[in-house]
């Protein structure tokens, strides 16, 4: 950006900390302004006809949230429910005025949209396909592999899997124990360790071989194949 745009831009930025779980939006809340992570994440997701969750995308450090992009520009009441990962998160809000602003004569701001918007309309369209095409095991898997640890723990509760994949408790614990059975996995209180990750990759990728990884945390929104973003400054 232009040295004057970044200091008009820098005093009028403000700084929210959320703890996890936290709502930052919800549906039909007005957007006014532009939300950037600058650090932890947030679970965008939506409800069905039954109330059952079902997570459409995560946003991470450097990302903003294309929904809430789309609501400002257009002035159309948010569509989903936002709230706070496990460790909570800190929002960097440009005011919406500002932003309109910046995007009419800015370079980098109509880069940064467009960049947003392109990615993640590619990762929903994935999302649909691969939803609609695999069975619930795999996608299951590649929730795990996704939010496993360097030591192949997921901190997550069967609750929580069932609301990322927007079906019930009891079908997530009934394919974890199928799981288990064949020595892939084994569970837990709030946790899932996964005993051989080469065998679950392989089973994961059976149906497609660009499925995997679905839910991968990189690359994400914005950010190419083998390129790492990095967070936000102050």
């Amino acid at each position: 950006m232009r040295p004057e745009t970044r200091k008009r831009l820098s005093s009028k930025i403000t700084l929210t900390a959320l703890p996890p779980a936290a709502s930052v939006l919800r549906l039909g809340d007005v957007v006014d302004g532009v939300y950037l992570i600058r650090s932890g994440g947030i679970r965008v997701y939506y409800l069905d006809a039954d109330g059952r969750e079902g997570t459409l995308y995560w946003i991470e450090a450097g990302q903003s949230c294309i929904l809430a992009l789309n609501s400002l520009f257009t002035e159309i009441p948010y569509p989903a429910w936002a709230e706070a990962e496990a460790d909570g998160v800190e929002i960097l809000t440009v005011p919406g005025p500002l932003f309109r602003e910046l995007f009419a004569g800015e370079p980098a701001a109509q880069r940064f949209l467009f960049e947003q918007l392109s990615e993640r309309v590619f990762e929903l369209q994935k999302l649909l396909e691969r939803t609609m095409r695999l069975p619930q095991e795999q996608r299951l898997i590649l929730l795990l592999l996704a939010h496993a640890d360097a030591d192949g723990t997921v901190r997550l509760a069967q609750e929580k899997l069932a609301r990322h994949l927007g079906t019930i408790r009891e079908v997530v614990a009934r394919l974890l124990r199928h799981l288990a059975s064949q020595g892939l996995v084994a569970t837990a209180p709030r946790r899932i360790l996964l005993l051989d990750k080469r065998r679950l990759m392989k089973i994961a990728a059976a149906e497609d071989e660009t499925a995997f990884p679905l839910w991968s945390a990189a690359p994400r929104c914005g950010t190419a194949p083998g390129q790492v973003r990095a967070p936000l400054n102050d």
